[in-house]
């Protein structure tokens, strides 16, 4: 997956700062923060999930705060996660 494909036709600023995330976290943050949604694969491609160099940071496990699993379906924004071990939901 190639993070370009999703974010060609945002406004360059914005194609900077997605660039420049280093984590899920921050990628996500910053889809919150400008409204634009951005699909699971992207957020691998941003953390360097689909990058074969181990040099590259890897994507963070979203951890479910009731139970602690890392089996977590993040639907994109609005982000909601939902854990697939317990059924807790969180926004």
């Amino acid at each position: 997956m190639n993070l370009e494909d999703y974010i060609k036709d945002l406004a360059p600023d914005l194609q900077e700062k997605a660039r420049a995330c280093g984590s899920v976290e921050e990628l996500l943050a910053l889809a919150r923060e400008n409204k634009v949604p951005l699909p699971d694969g992207a957020l691998e491609a941003i953390a360097g999930g689909d990058q074969p160099d181990p040099e590259n940071c890897k994507p963070q496990k979203i951890k479910c705060p009731n139970c602690g699993s890392t089996n977590v379906t993040v639907s994109t924004f609005p982000t909601e996660f939902e854990c697939n071990d317990c059924g807790y939901f969180w926004i």
